[in-house]
């Protein structure tokens, strides 16, 4: 088994990975779920994962791919030289702009991009960041793109999913609305792949595990928001779905709060870049 035939099994889609592809629009319309969210121990972790293992050190020049609400490239700037955000979501920029701001970081830029598209060779992008990261990124979803990240580094690589997730309220939800799905018996298929053609690549990554728990407390407009729309990046609901889906949150609330736990495994794939 050669690299192609991992690549090959990495980008045939299937119901349960994947969101609606990503589009800039669709993640637009989550920035809500990350407004307020502060450093939590999930975050921590793996900056101290990167710490120990000095792939993030004072001189270090970051490149965070789907930077999404800028809370990595925050606690990276604090760390690092300079850090540089990219995401294809200009909601998600301006809410990581406004982040880091509030937090008198100078040192951070944010760039609104396509990875998947984008020319890094029109940039001059080539080996120009000493650690590159991809946290929970849609965007590094096939060889090419996990080839491009590779390329713009001149040490390290980090990149890391959940193979393991259960939401409380997430989970009835699916189960009652969305269409039934296989289980994924990669765990997750695309960490799977990657894992695999770097190794073949003779990059021989490492992987780690974290464990996370935490809970989330929203309002009940807020809840109705979060859970619609997240539901609606997998299949399109109809108008007596919606309503299902607020009188069953309705159900839940306490107070006037609907709160969630979620726990889950998150795996982290790291590696030297070639020219280290």
């Amino acid at each position: 088994m050669g690299i192609d035939y991992f690549d090959q099994i990495w980008q045939t889609k299937d119901s349960k990975s994947s969101y609606k592809e990503g589009s800039a629009d669709s993640w637009d319309n989550r920035v809500e779920e990350f407004t307020g969210i502060e450093p939590d121990d999930r975050i921590m972790k793996m900056i101290e994962l990167l710490t120990v293992e000095r792939m993030l050190r004072e001189d270090s020049t970051v490149l965070d791919i789907g930077c999404g609400p800028g809370r990595f490239a925050a606690e990276f700037a604090q760390r690092a030289k300079t850090v540089t955000g990219v995401d294809i979501s200009p909601k998600m920029l301006r809410t990581a702009r406004d982040y880091v701001a509030a937090r008198e970081l100078q040192n951070v830029d944010f760039i609104e991009m396509d990875w998947r598209q984008d020319d890094l060779f029109a940039r001059q992008w080539n080996q120009k960041f000493s650690l590159v990261t991809a946290i929970m990124s849609p965007g590094i979803d096939s060889r090419k793109s996990l080839e491009k990240m590779i390329a713009v580094s001149s040490e390290y690589c980090f990149l890391s999913h959940f193979v393991e997730r259960h939401d409380s309220i997430s989970d009835e939800l699916k189960r009652r609305f969305l269409p039934p799905h296989m289980e994924d018996v990669y765990g997750n298929k695309g960490l799977y792949c990657c894992f695999n053609i770097l190794w073949l690549k003779k990059l021989y990554p490492e992987i780690t595990y974290i464990e996370t728990a935490r809970e989330s407390v929203r309002t009940l407009d807020e809840a109705n928001r979060h859970y619609i729309t997240r539901l609606g990046m997998k299949t399109d609901l109809t108008d007596e779905q919606k309503a299902d889906i607020r009188n069953y949150i309705q159900s839940k609330a306490e107070n006037g709060l609907i709160r969630e736990t979620v726990t889950g495994k998150i795996a982290c794939i790291y590696w030297k870049a070639a020219t280290v």
